[in-house]
């Protein structure tokens, strides 16, 4: 049976956290996120968006602004 000593451990763990960095891509990665009048916009258009069922028809669909 392999016994592992502390200095294996933390070999194991750099190379572990390296192919990890590897993977995700974390090193020079941008972070990207919405504009806050994109998050608004859909916020009020979520609000103003009116779904209701109908006996005629399946579904009806309404932009309430």
């Amino acid at each position: 049976m392999n016994q592992i000593t502390i200095f294996n451990y933390q070999a194991l763990n750099k190379e572990e956290k390296e192919l990890k960095s590897l993977l995700f891509c974390k090193k020079n990665q941008k972070e990207f996120s919405p504009k806050k009048t994109t998050v608004a916009a859909l916020l009020n258009y979520s609000k103003s968006l009116s779904i209701r069922k109908s006996k005629y028809m399946n579904v009806f669909e309404m932009v309430l602004n």
